[in-house]
């Protein structure tokens, strides 16, 4: 199992269990079963109840505004100023940097 979810679309899977020949097995050797419809019913209000929708994206401990610093190089204490294609932008004293998030650290009770 791999740390990202992967996404997919709800509709086709049910169409696949329904139509598919493949899927023949989950009705129970090509019958219809009691057990193979609720099955399938159940499948269905878990989806539509969003139980297999991925989790929410979970908020940065860093914000804009706050005052951070990079762990490798030394620029000093800076604010970040926006995010942008996955990295945190930072205004350091003498540069303006965008960052890897795992290469910065929130800082309190520092002066830039």
């Amino acid at each position: 199992m791999t740390d990202k979810p992967r996404l997919i679309d709800a509709d086709k899977l049910l169409k696949w269990i329904e139509e598919s020949p493949e899927a023949e097995g989950f009705w129970g050797e090509g019958e219809m079963t009691v057990q193979a419809t609720q099955s399938f019913d159940n499948l269905d209000d878990a989806i539509a109840l969003g139980k297999f929708d991925p989790d929410s994206a979970k908020q940065p401990d860093i914000q804009v505004g706050d005052r951070v610093r990079h762990k490798r190089i030394d620029h000093g204490v800076g604010i970040v100023t926006g995010f942008s294609e996955g990295n945190t932008n930072v205004l350091f004293p003498r540069v303006y940097s965008s960052c890897l998030p795992e290469n910065i650290v929130k800082v309190e009770g520092e002066e830039p």
